[in-house]
């Protein structure tokens, strides 16, 4: 498939790229990874959005919740397994009703090569879960950019942390 086809991976991470700004997204924070650097890519080029890259994923949460409070509308991309750093900023962000998209690759989908990313599975799934964080998981290409859109109109309009897990094939190939 050619990389402009939606279907694609490349197309894809350019429609989910396009649902978080028309979602309103106007900051994000990394920790760039494997999975989510297409994305990473095409938010750092994005004028409209101010990027930051963290050295840690509770770091990336922090800020991103502080930015929040600054007035933009955050999401933080990072490894499922850097979830599991983030409990202690995640839940406080749910006691005091702070919107977050999370975007987190190397979760419980297909496409897992490595046995060591069943810790990011657990991780991820775990602390959201434990939390009261709603999450679903993007293994249709298709179906992503919508549901970007459903988890931006949940953060904003209830206040709350939304995941959005993404399988290494979503973004990859062609």
């Amino acid at each position: 498939m050619a990389p402009e086809d939606p279907s694609s991976g490349p197309g894809c991470a350019r429609a989910v790229h396009a649902a978080l700004r028309a979602g309103g997204v106007n900051f994000a924070v990394s920790l760039p990874d494997s999975v989510l650097h297409p994305v990473d890519r095409l938010l750092e080029a994005d004028p409209g959005v101010q990027t930051l890259v963290c050295s840690r994923e509770d770091e990336g949460v922090a800020m991103a919740v502080g930015a929040y409070l600054g007035g933009k509308v955050p999401v933080a991309l990072m490894e499922g397994s850097g979830v599991g750093y983030c409990g202690l900023v995640l839940a406080r962000a749910q006691i005091q009703r702070t919107p977050l998209l999370l975007l987190v690759s190397h979760n419980g989908a297909l496409g897992e090569a490595f046995d060591f990313h069943g810790a990011s599975r657990a991780a991820a799934e775990g602390v959201l879960r434990g939390l009261g964080i709603p999450y679903v998981v993007l293994t249709d290409r298709a179906q992503a950019p919508l549901l970007v859109q459903q988890a931006l109109i949940t953060v904003l309009g209830q206040k709350t942390v939304v995941g959005l897990l993404v399988p290494p094939y979503l973004f990859a190939g062609g």
